[in-house]
């Protein structure tokens, strides 16, 4: 036990060494060179496009009022639902979500989750007790002509796994069912307890308040049937468009973000607090955060074909160096899925950097998102970099296609994750690969320890293969959220396998088909709530053809896939036996064997064997070069388990490589994907990449050494 430790601080010091001689070399040492960016496709498409909607269908609509009392940690609150019944039946029973009373016991379903700990030792009493949470509501009316008292009617129901512990979902009825195409407005008083943040993805730390989930909000009535999820710690969420107009009383001092634009200035209350208002049209949730410590930057997006977009950046004090990055990588975003699909339509977003500990980063919500980065953050690490791309993509696909999260997180998380790594090989290029290895450095911290690897190039989407070949087979993917065997299965079906997938789709389709199948979603389904089979759906449509075979290999199936190639060369044939004689009798004959090396009297016999080791089926490509310098490109349906290619030819094959565009990103084992004749050069090729290998192990086993 004693040599692991010793080992893991023996990795972590010389870590640290390398990000600070990163941080600290002289500027020369690591100024960039720019990156030769390809052109991104025309805003104006050639092709036919659905048209974007200008509105959302504005059914869950919001007016809330509410109190931040920073000492006690806790919010008072009304709103107003006004909500509009368009699913075509009558209506009595409404459900609401109550997110935050997951954590108000560890007998909530989200406690007892594989994600969550239990709050035991070596937690004090009063260090369990900081983190509970809750929502309380005091009180829930009908208001309008038939105003009613439907407080007596709250029950908590739990519709997911009959946990009665459970208190994430309510539900009220009113007196009289509410038609179709009718709307009816709801009065709910509620109060909240903010957890301590350093666990779930709100609450507070120091004087950091992250406010999301956190006011009751109403179910979404779809396909024929209230969809109101219990909290789970393996799932986002979902909810129906609307307005929100919100009113937010703090404490004199503080700085705010959120959901929305500020409307005018904060009014000055005479207990000292300010009152915020924000407003925003077409949303599905909001989110707000408030910090005394927050440093305000601003940017603005506005290249020529998009709508401008006003880039606010709330920042730690210690993080002001790198604002100018968070700003620049939110452009970026903008700017690559604005083309890749639908451009951004509000006129604003707000980037928070979030403090130290919160457990709140890397999280998206309409207009507001949260970064992440470490105060020492070369560029090399890409960091604030990726998480800044990654939570401003999902602007475009959780926040205006909104998909069902608790459902179907892959529709959301796999399609930003493929569009996250494309975005920044576009934008910043293979500069190195920033990797957390090792675990994190604290027990319950969600940030590891940042190892750059000298010299190493990943290709996109290669660095989620090693997951996908531990872990590929634990469920299929198209799986609920919570059902999911662990929680590794439910991050690596969400985002790494889908991002595979869709880029193998790609490599499939080319390039130009797939922004359009995107293009094509994106605005089809913008302010909708589309499903997998709509997404499928819109594959076939934009290329004409039935994709349905592909989407059961990959979305619909827990195969991995993989293959391989090797080579087989003949020597020089030499004829031995009998030839044609006159009149074609038969006639002894040996042709004389040629000199060592020689080609000339003869002809190499190649034999490539391609292999599907892995169960699913892609048809795959096959590159073939001879010694004579002649390629050839052969194509294989993948249907079987092997095939094989007979060449006979002046020159052996020296090289044969199955998939040389990288088209099938889904492979699992690229290293067995190519098979090249052992010469000089190659053994000189691996005896340089051995020895420097073995030159970083040498020098991290001795430092090991000198540590133990």
């Amino acid at each position: 036990m004693r040599s692991r430790v010793t080992l893991r601080l023996a990795l972590v010091l010389a870590a640290g060494v390398g990000l600070l001689a990163q941080a600290w070399l002289p500027r020369r040492a690591h100024t960039r060179t720019p990156v030769p960016r390809p052109p991104l496709p025309a805003l104006e498409a050639s092709y036919t496009l659905p048209p974007l909607p200008e509105a959302s269908p504005r059914i869950a609509n919001y007016e809330i009022d509410a109190r931040l009392d920073a000492a006690a940690r806790r919010i008072d609150g009304t709103l107003v639902l006004t909500w509009r019944n368009t699913s075509g039946v009558p209506l009595r029973t409404f459900p609401f979500h109550l997110y935050w009373n997951a954590f108000r016991n560890d007998l909530s379903s989200s406690a007892r989750g594989p994600r969550r700990r239990p709050l035991t030792p070596p937690y004090s009493e009063e260090e369990r007790d900081r983190r509970r949470g809750y929502t309380h509501v005091r009180s829930v009316r009908l208001l309008g002509a038939s105003e009613a008292d439907l407080t007596p009617t709250l029950r908590f129901v739990q519709p997911d796994d009959g946990n009665a512990d459970d208190r994430t979902v309510m539900e009220v009825r009113t007196p009289a069912p509410v038609a179709p195409g009718e709307t009816v407005r709801f009065g709910i008083d509620w109060t909240s307890q903010i957890p301590y943040g350093d666990r779930g993805r709100a609450g507070w730390v120091h004087d950091y308040h992250f406010i999301v989930q956190w006011f009751p909000k109403i179910g979404v009535f779809w396909n024929g049937a209230w969809n109101c999820h219990q909290f789970h710690t393996n799932t986002e969420f979902f909810a129906d468009f609307g307005t929100y107009d919100v009113k937010l009383t703090l404490p004199d001092g503080f700085v705010v973000g959120a959901t929305g634009t500020l409307q005018g200035e904060p009014a000055r209350n005479p207990d000292g607090s300010r009152t915020f208002r924000f407003r925003q049209d077409d949303v599905h949730d909001f989110a707000w955060t408030a910090s005394r410590r927050f440093v305000e930057r601003r940017g603005r997006f506005d290249d020529p074909g998009y709508p401008p977009v006003d880039v606010r950046l709330l920042v730690q004090p210690e993080h002001t160096h790198l604002a100018d990055r968070y700003i620049a990588a939110t452009k970026i975003a903008l700017r690559t899925y604005g083309a890749w699909s639908a451009p951004y339509p509000y006129g604003h977003v707000t980037v928070v950097d979030p403090a130290w500990r919160s457990a709140s980063g890397g999280m998206e919500y309409p207009t507001l998102l949260t970064g992440g980065t470490h105060v020492v953050a070369p560029f090399v690490l890409h960091s604030p970099e990726n998480v800044t791309i990654h939570e401003t993509g999902h602007q475009f696909w959780y926040g205006l296609v909104a998909n069902n999260e608790f459902e179907e997180a892959w529709l959301d998380e796999g399609l930003n994750t493929y569009h996250t790594a494309k975005a920044v090989d576009w934008a910043l290029g293979p500069v190195g690969w920033g990797r957390r290895y090792f675990g994190p450095v604290l027990e319950g911290s969600r940030r590891g320890w940042p190892v750059v690897a000298p010299g190493v190039r990943l290709g996109r989407g290669e660095s989620r293969l090693e997951g996908l070949r531990a872990n590929g087979k634990t469920d299929v993917m198209a799986r609920r959220g919570w059902e999911y065997r662990t929680a590794t299965s439910y991050t690596l079906n969400s985002y790494g396998k889908p991002a595979l997938t869709l880029q193998t789709l790609e490599g499939l389709v080319g390039e130009e088909a797939m922004t359009r199948i995107l293009r094509t979603y994106a605005r089809r389904f913008r302010f909708g709530h589309p499903t997998t089979r709509d997404f499928i759906a819109t594959v076939d449509d934009v290329t004409g053809q039935d994709y349905g075979w592909f989407f059961e290999e990959t979305f619909f199936s827990s195969n991995l896939c993989d293959y391989a190639v090797s080579v087989e060369t003949g020597r020089p044939r030499i004829l031995e036996g009998f030839a044609d004689g006159p009149g074609g009798a038969p006639v002894p004959a040996r042709a004389p064997r040629p000199e060592a090396g020689a080609t000339e009297g003869g002809d190499f016999e190649s034999t490539v064997t391609v292999l599907r080791i892995g169960e699913v089926r892609l048809p795959v490509e096959v590159l073939v070069e001879f010694g004579d310098a002649h390629t050839v490109l052969e194509s294989w349906d993948g249907e079987d388990r092997w095939t094989r290619f007979r060449y006979l030819r002046a020159g052996p094959v020296v090289r044969a490589v199955v998939d040389p565009a990288r088209k099938i990103a889904l492979d699992v084992d690229p290293s067995n994907n190519s098979w090249v004749e052992e010469t000089g050069r190659a053994r000189r090729a691996a005896r340089k990449w051995a020895a420097r290998w073995m030159f970083w192990l040498q020098n991290l086993l001795e430092l090991h050494a000198i540590l133990g």
